[in-house]
C-alpha cells in the first residue's frame, strides 16, 4: 500500500505548481493538512491499487492517488457549502469566495495533474472521461439528496448509487484507465457502487448522533434510519418533525428521547445490516476479478 505521507506530499507539490496567489495557496495547503488528518485517502488508494493491478510499468502512482484526492477534497468542500454543515472544517469557516476558489481550484488542479502524467494520451483521455461522467452522476445524486427528492428506500439507494457509488467508481476507473485496462469494468462498477453505498449509509448513521455538527436532521434529509422511522406504525418524534407537527427546536429539546426511539425501533440496526449486505456484495464481486489474489486482498482492506 502507498504511504499516506507520500501522497500528501504529492498533493502539496501539485498545489505549489497550480496556485500562484500566496493567500489562496496558503489556504489550500492548510486545507490539505486538515484533509489528511480527517481522511484515510480511500479514493486515492483505490485509484492507486487499480493502476498497480493492471499496469506493467508502475510510474507516478502516488501522483495519481494525489490527483484523485485533490478532486475528492474539492467535492468535500462543495458538499459542505451546499449542506451548510461540518462547521468544524477550516474551509467552512473561510469567506465564501475563498472557499469557492479553493474548491474550483482543487478540482482543476487534480485534473491537470492527471493530464500532465507521463502516460499515453489515449489513456489519460479515457481517465478524464471517467472523471467527468462520474462527477456529473454524483452531482445529480447530491441534488436529489439536498432537495429531499426521496420518498422510498429504493429512491434512497438510487441516490446513494449516484452520489457516492459513482465517486468510488471514478477512483477505481481512473487507475484502470491509466493502466490501459478495459477488462473487468462491469465487475469494478458493481463493487464500487456497493462500497460507496455502504460508506454513505455509515455516514448517515453517524450524522444521526452529531446534530450540532451535521445539518441532516434539521434539513429533513431522509436517510435510511429516518425512512425506517417514518414507516413505523408507532408514533415517534422524527415522524412528528418530518410531518411538521413539531418544529426543530422542539425536536432538539428531546434529542436524547428521539435517539432512544431510533435505537429501540431498530432503525440503526436495520441500517447497519443494509450496510453490511452491501459490503458483502462488494467482497463477492472482488473475488470475481481476474487478478492476483494479493490485489484482491489489498482491495478488501479498503472496504
Amino acid at each position: 500500500m502507498m504511504e499516506k505521507e507520500t501522497v500528501k506530499m504529492k498533493m502539496k507539490e501539485i498545489i505549489e505548481s497550480s496556485f500562484f496567489m500566496p493567500s489562496l495557496k496558503e489556504a489550500v495547503l492548510t486545507s490539505v493538512e486538515e484533509h489528511a488528518k480527517r481522511s484515510d485517502f480511500l479514493f486515492g488508494c483505490l485509484a492507486g491499487v487499480h493502476y498497480r493491478m493492471f499496469s506493467e510499468n508502475i510510474i507516478e502512482i502516488e501522483r495519481i492517488a494525489a490527483a484523485v484526492e485533490l478532486i475528492m477534497l474539492a467535492g468535500d468542500m462543495l458538499d459542505d457549502l451546499v449542506d451548510q454543515d461540518s462547521l468544524e472544517t477550516w474551509w467552512s469557516k473561510a469567506p465564501l469566495t475563498t472557499s469557492l476558489h479553493m474548491a474550483i481550484g482543487l478540482l482543476l488542479a487534480g485534473q491537470k495533474a492527471i493530464a500532465d502524467l507521463p502516460i499515453d494520451d489515449d489513456k489519460k483521455v479515457r481517465a478524464q472521461s471517467y472523471i467527468l461522467s462520474r462527477l456529473l452522476q454524483s452531482l445529480n445524486g447530491q441534488h436529489m439528496d439536498v432537495t429531499n427528492d426521496i420518498q422510498t428506500e429504493t429512491d434512497y439507494l438510487q441516490m446513494l448509487k449516484k452520489k457516492s457509488g459513482s465517486l468510488v467508481a471514478m477512483a477505481c476507473f481512473v487507475g484502470t484507465a491509466l493502466a490501459g485496462a478495459e477488462k473487468n469494468t462491469v465487475i469494478i462498477e458493481k463493487y464500487a457502487n456497493d462500497i460507496g453505498i455502504a460508506a454513505q449509509i455509515d455516514n448517515d448513521i453517524d450524522a444521526l448522533y452529531r446534530w450540532d455538527e451535521k445539518n441532516d436532521i434539521k434539513a429533513k434529509k431522509k436517510s435510511l434510519p429516518v425512512l425506517y422511522m417514518l414507516a413505523s406504525k408507532r408514533d415517534n418524534l422524527l415522524k412528528q418533525y418530518f410531518h411538521n407537527h413539531i418544529d426543530y427546536n422542539e425536536l432538539y429539546a428531546q434529542k436524547e428521547k428521539a435517539l432512544q426511539q431510533i435505537n429501540q425501533e431498530g432503525a440503526i440496526y436495520y441500517a447497519n445490516v443494509m450496510s453490511q449486505i452491501c459490503k458483502e456484495k462488494a467482497l463477492q464481486e472482488i473475488e470475481k476479478l481476474d487478478v492476483d489474489d494479493a490485489y484482491k486482498s489489498a482491495l478488501k482492506t479498503l472496504i
